[in-house]
């Protein structure tokens, strides 16, 4: 009798801990197959980030990737020169916009303050005139950035820029910059002595998610009108027809935005922006003569809008700055297409490897488990027969 209940509490231990253990697998398999499910969605967070914290310099995209910049360009033709020892010249003098040095009565020089501190409806400068002889014609935009018949005409076209992981820079640099060398529209023109087309303006745009590391920052090298907004307000101004010079802004950490003219009287500029604002850097460049053509921009430690779809205007494939230059209005969803490559993909990959391997291996005890179980009932009905 004491034999056969000593059986019986054995055989009641082994049922208890078959059920136990099978409670157990099928526990940690949910688990795993939770984590998995877990892991895959981590990956695809981390590959496109939705958050502002993504800081380049970690987690960006890949060291010496290009990232594409469209752009509108706009060509536009040589102004007559005006005879201008006739005193009822001035005035047309004045108006001249393009070409001033082969006409004999150029001025050079920094020139601030010819466009308005706000942009206009339609996301443009607004001239406000100026002092020196050469700029009074900046009072005429709509022919800097519109095709205007006769006197300008438009293009789409991109620059490359470079990503360097290192120092989070984003950079375009040509010292002999001539983006329309190639158009047909002013070749006549006898700017293009040198066959290379010399007059031409362009604007593009660049959406941001503001971080305030304290490490933001934008410079932009240029000669002749060059005008930068964050947002619609004025904060690098390069007005004027002059010889190379550079302009840049920082976001402090407490997200105010100081400008200056080459890295001197820096100056709050009024724009201040807030942790995870999305914002954009508007540009605007004029190129008015013929003796340089230098353009360099350099972001660096931004968090910039990218994307690895196409946009509008591009065929090919590869990451672009999220913002389409036909349509001046538009923004990139606030912070929702910035490309990240981070450097934990790989721990990610091998965390789901282990995971799915464990599901695997819990799989296996469990049809052991089971098929233990069926083969113990079967030997107890063999018996009982």
């Amino acid at each position: 009798m004491k034999k056969k209940q000593k059986q019986n509490i054995k055989q009641l231990r082994i049922q208890m801990f078959e059920i136990f253990s099978m409670v157990a697998l099928v526990a940690a398999i949910g688990f795993a197959v939770f984590g998995l499910s877990k892991t895959v969605s981590d990956i695809d967070d981390a590959v496109i980030s939705k958050t502002p914290d993504a800081i380049l310099a970690s987690a960006g995209v890949a060291e010496d990737k290009d990232v594409f910049l469209s752009v509108a360009y706009f060509d536009q033709r040589e102004d007559e020169c005006i005879d201008i020892y006739n005193a009822n010249a001035w005035k047309e003098a004045a108006k001249r916009q393009f070409e001033w040095s082969e006409c004999g009565y150029h001025n050079k020089g920094l020139e601030q303050g010819l466009v308005d501190y706000q942009l206009d409806k339609e996301y443009l400068p607004v001239a406000k005139g100026g002092k020196l002889t050469s700029n009074r014609g900046l009072t005429d935009l709509k022919r800097w950035f519109n095709a205007v018949d006769g006197k300008s005409a438009s293009y789409i076209g991109n620059l490359k820029m470079n990503y360097q992981a290192d120092n989070a820079e984003f950079s375009f640099h040509q010292n002999e910059f001539y983006p329309l060398d190639e158009v047909e529209f002013s070749k006549n023109d006898s700017a293009n002595d040198d066959r290379h087309n010399h007059l031409f303006t362009m604007n593009f745009a660049v959406p941001f998610t503001t971080l305030l590391s304290g490490n933001e920052s934008f410079e932009i090298t240029a000669d002749d009108d060059t005008f930068v907004f964050v947002g619609d307000k004025l904060a690098v101004d390069l007005g004027g027809i002059h010889g190379a010079m550079t302009g840049q802004f920082v976001i402090h950490d407490n997200g105010d935005v100081y400008a200056g003219v080459n890295n001197e009287d820096m100056a709050f500029t009024g724009v201040k922006l807030n942790e995870g604002d999305g914002s954009i850097v508007r540009i605007f460049h004029a190129d008015r003569d013929s003796s340089e053509s230098v353009f360099k921009i350099k972001f660096t430690g931004m968090n910039l809008s990218i994307t690895d779809s196409k946009l509008a205007n591009r065929e090919d494939d590869g990451l672009q700055i999220a913002y389409d230059p036909t349509d001046p209005g538009y923004v990139a969803p606030l912070g929702e297409s910035s490309v990240v490559e981070p450097d934990n993909t790989r721990g990610f990959i091998v965390l789901a490897t282990v995971e799915a391997i464990m599901v695997m291996v819990f799989a296996i005890l469990l049809s052991l488990s089971i098929r233990g179980v069926v083969r113990r009932k079967l030997a107890e009905t063999q018996q009982k027969k």
